[in-house]
């Protein structure tokens, strides 16, 4: 095997041992407030965990969830998206619910065969809408599976005569929709009882049923909103209390963009089916920002051990700070790094930054930025920014005990080269001074100092260096 063989770790959310291992967000503290709020959901609830795309939602209600079980709570996690081509997501949500009530102590098995043969009626409800209608408008199957193939299959086998006989189809037709009227109040009365006895089934469990749906806002907008749908009209009853996990801005979006409703119709619309809002909390930025670097760096070896903080260290933390990715486009950054990185300290220390999209600029605006991160880090103060680097290295002499900070030496440089050579008359000797700077942190060598930024630029987008 390769000795810097690069593995990228896969999270194994279907067979977590302990539930928050790892957790670099105290994420910990969210998911036992939620548990308290739960449990005292004994009338039922409909809860939406909001957090935009990065900041974790499966991680934490995975745990979360492994979390319940581990104290004796009834849980379901169930992935929409994997499940989104079904055309109705009643069936799935109704078998998780009934696998739940078979792995109880307190429901026997004739009650969850009832249960089962009301939400099979329940089904045929649902999905009594004719396929042929379907059929001859291009339409999606209606039903969840199951029911949606059978009656697929009638009109497979049929398919010759209903594509000729055209007057018998609309007489069909209209015998069915009217049999659908008179039959309305006898379908009521099946969802009335599927409620009824799903109701009272629910009932017999010592502490709510929590049914988490993840990837929300990765699903088709119909599906989603056929999923929400269905679990406020057939499921919202007492001691069942579902989370549903989704970025809203980005779902409101989806929906708005399929069914080309107003952005405040979709928000009022979703609204109207969730009880309560829950946004992940606004952690403060460096300590956990530090706590991922540290995990990552170490991961693919910038690090010798957590706590050993380096050179590398503070600076990618400024440039995170100036950056201010989320969490999963931190670790893709620093993934692609791992990928692109040299045998050279100094060459690795300008990749990360290039990685990280910041560019180095003559006019220093750029690097005093990021730097100035590290400053607010630190608390220190400047009174002017040329200062700036000595003030860094300083501090991390003294406190750290890093003797040497390559990126702020290069800044010191970079402002000698701009207090000094000023005139036209000084261009060819500024050249020099560039590139006599510049080279030791080159990718490639150096014909122009212009060439600087170039080089990186292609290094990092294609991945090769000719040089080497």
């Amino acid at each position: 095997m390769i000795d810097n063989q690069l593995n990228w770790p896969k999270d194994n959310f279907e067979n977590i041992e302990t539930a928050w291992e790892g957790d670099l967000w105290d994420r910990r503290r969210l998911g036992e407030q939620l548990t308290s709020y739960v449990d005292r959901l004994n009338c039922g609830a409909v809860l939406a965990l909001d957090a935009r795309w990065g900041e974790g939602k499966t991680w934490f209600v995975r745990h979360w969830a492994k979390h319940l079980d581990d104290t004796q709570h009834n849980v379901i996690y169930l992935d929409a998206f994997a499940n989104d081509y079904l055309e109705d997501p009643f069936l799935t949500i109704a078998a998780e619910i009934s696998q739940t009530f078979k792995e109880s102590e307190e429901i026997d098995d004739d009650e969850i065969k009832d249960f089962n043969a009301k939400t099979a009626s329940v089904l045929i409800s649902l999905a009594a809408v004719i396929p042929m209608i379907a059929a001859k408008a291009g339409m999606h199957w209606i039903g969840l599976g199951g029911a949606g193939e059978a009656f697929k299959e009638v009109y497979e086998e049929g398919k010759a005569l209903y594509d000729t006989a055209s007057e018998e189809i609309a007489a069909k037709v209209k015998e069915k929709i009217e049999k659908k009227i008179e039959n309305h109040q006898v379908e009521k009365q099946t969802i009335h009882d599927f409620k009824k006895e799903l109701a009272v089934l629910a009932g017999k469990l010592d502490k709510p049923l929590v049914f988490i749906i993840d990837e929300l806002d990765r699903c088709r907008p119909d599906f989603a909103i056929r999923l929400i749908e269905r679990v406020k009209h057939f499921f919202d009853i007492p001691k069942i209390v579902f989370v549903l996990v989704m970025n809203k801005p980005q779902l409101s979006q989806s929906v708005q963009n399929f069914y080309g409703y107003e952005a405040e119709i979709t928000a009022d619309y979703f609204e109207k089916f969730i009880d309560l809002t829950i946004k992940f909390p606004n952690l403060e930025p460096y300590i956990n920002y530090e706590n991922v670097l540290k995990e990552e760096l170490y991961r693919i070896g910038e690090m010798e051990h957590k706590e050993a903080l380096n050179e590398f260290f503070f600076w990618v933390l400024a440039l995170q700070n100036y950056k201010n990715f989320n969490s999963r486009e931190l670790k893709r950054k620093i993934n692609q790094y791992a990928i692109l990185k040299t045998n050279d300290f100094r060459k690795n220390l300008i990749l990360i930054a290039f990685v990280f999209g910041v560019e180095f600029s003559k006019d220093l605006k750029i690097f005093r930025l990021v730097l100035s991160k590290l400053v607010e880090k630190f608390n220190l103060s400047f009174s002017d920014s040329k200062f700036l680097g000595n003030i860094i290295i300083s501090k991390l002499r003294t406190e750290y005990f890093i003797d040497e900070f390559h990126i702020g030496n290069l800044y010191n440089k970079q402002v000698t080269l701009n207090e000094k050579y000023v005139s036209v008359g000084q261009q060819d000797a500024k050249e020099l001074y560039m590139l006599e700077t510049y080279t030791p942190f080159a990718i490639q060598k150096l014909k122009h100092s212009d060439d600087f930024i170039i080089d990186w630029k292609n290094y990092v987008e294609s991945g090769f260096n000719l040089d080497i």
